[in-house]
């Protein structure tokens, strides 16, 4: 436009030609150079752009910021308990977290953002570009199965909708004929009572929730059984560093004092109104408040420590009672037929990730394979190495408790204990010279505990108890 270029001859077109092909030639190099230089800070773990929330920006790199980190942890354990996006953006909203306004897309972009697991992916919205992943550029505040967790259930929450009825097994259940999770529906009967089925939206199969649950309820009474014990017993224990999470939680009710009188003095000095004062004081009562209930669990946690032996014996008798056959608490009592729906359904959404079940020609329903909430199983995974409790295992249709490796004083500090309880004989074998299947003839009950090694050159070795009953 600012050339005086006869655009009317042939030499004038094409010396236009030439110029706008320079121009995208220019345009096209700045790209390619702003790119490059995009990828290498960020292998260097230098963040491009404003940091997300639960972090800072210090020297060009993300460090985490303890009070909005907070915030996003609570986000990630609401939503996999359950809580909608909606609902958690509510409920941020009405406590005022972090002084700002929550919308369910912010909260639905922070479930999504793999920074929060240390990644950061480049070019993610760009959907005629491939993306880059870049993995371990940034701390990580919510652990990686976690996070896994929450992308499962949104991708189950798509196609899930506001429903007047409460469905047990909720997401929960796949079709026996295609392996799509089943939908609620529900009907009435003449006498007036509601019915609740699970309904394919594929082949349109329809399954009775009742029958599913009666074919579940030996399962049910032991999960609800083993899984109280697990939460109110040994939770502590799944706190790893229990002195760095204190300090941390110290830290944030200083910072947040400071916070508090740093906005008063604010307010006097007339820089801030008196709403954004009140906004401001009403989010860091409700953050001291959630911080001193972690520092009361972490407190707790310090306190149980000398008890994990003591709460294993306990666990271990009674798993040898369940071995007898002997009816126990949950199942003696039908604690879970006492449960509301709204109970039995949250149990379910915790703690099982998906029922495969058959269905014969008479509508008969059998459960095929019941898949434990993976994060539970890790949970378990870390108890056990952590020796906090043992595992029963099957072995030729016998039941059998399986410790970890123990040393020789552990081992011996334990059947002392047991022996006030049973008469326990005892045996040491080389793992290689073992047979079960000769030990399960004999009529007791068995428990393996595998010896740590004091030498690097031993043996591996077991140490068998015998149970008499």
């Amino acid at each position: 436009m600012c050339e005086d270029i006869n655009t009317s001859t042939a030499n004038g077109k094409f010396f236009i030609r030439m110029l706008t092909i320079l121009a995208q030639l220019e345009i096209e190099r700045t790209s390619e150079r702003t790119k490059f230089g995009m990828v290498g800070a960020v292998k260097k773990g230098h963040f491009v752009g404003r940091p997300p929330i639960g972090y800072d920006k210090v020297d060009k790199k993300l460090v985490i910021n303890d009070i909005e980190s907070e915030v996003i942890k609570r986000i990630f354990d609401l939503y996999i308990k359950g809580v909608s996006a909606n609902a958690i953006t509510k409920l941020l909203n009405e406590e005022k977290a972090l002084n700002r306004k929550w919308i369910p897309t912010l909260v639905d972009r922070i479930l999504s953002n793999e920074i929060y697991i240390g990644n950061y992916v480049h070019r993610k919205t760009v959907s005629d570009e491939e993306s880059q992943k870049f993995v371990g550029v940034a701390p990580t505040i919510i652990e990686k199965e976690v996070f896994n967790i929450a992308q499962i259930q949104k991708q189950k929450n798509l196609k899930n909708y506001k429903r007047k009825q409460t469905y047990v097994f909720m997401q929960s259940i796949k079709c026996p004929k295609c392996g799509t999770i089943m939908g609620g529906c529900s009907s009435k009967s003449h006498t007036g009572e509601k019915h609740c089925y699970y309904q394919c939206a594929n082949c349109k199969t329809r399954v009775s929730e009742k029958k599913i649950e009666k074919q579940m309820i030996n399962f049910l009474d032991d999960m609800l059984d083993f899984f109280l014990l697990i939460d109110n017993t040994y939770k502590p224990y799944l706190y790893q560093d229990t002195e760095k999470e204190l300090k941390k939680c110290n830290k944030i009710i200083n910072e947040l004092n400071i916070k508090e009188k740093r906005i008063k003095s604010a307010f006097v000095d007339g820089i801030v109104e008196e709403i954004e004062l009140k906004d401001e004081l009403y989010f860091i009562k409700n953050q001291k408040k959630l911080t001193e209930e972690k520092i009361k669990d972490l407190t707790i946690k310090e306190s149980t420590q000398d008890r994990k032996n003591e709460m294993r014996l306990i666990y271990n008798l009674k798993q040898l009672e369940q071995i007898k056959n002997k009816s126990y608490y949950v199942r003696k009592n039908h604690l879970w037929d006492k449960l509301n729906k709204e109970q039995k359904q949250e149990l379910v959404f915790k703690y099982i990730d998906n029922i495969s079940i058959e269905v014969d020609k008479k509508k008969n329903v059998s459960i095929k394979k019941i898949n434990i909430n993976k994060k539970e199983i890790n949970d378990i995974g870390y108890l056990f190495r952590e020796n906090c409790f043992d595992l029963v295992v099957n072995s030729n249709d016998k039941s059998l408790i399986l410790s970890n490796y123990n040393s020789k004083e552990d081992i011996d500090s334990y059947i002392k204990s047991l022996s006030e309880f049973y008469k326990i004989t005892k045996s040491n074998l080389n793992i290689d010279s073992i047979n079960l299947k000769e030990l399960n003839k004999r009529n007791s009950l068995l428990q393996i505990i595998p010896n740590k090694k004091e030498d690097r050159f031993d043996k591996e070795k077991l140490t068998l108890l015998l149970i008499n009953v």
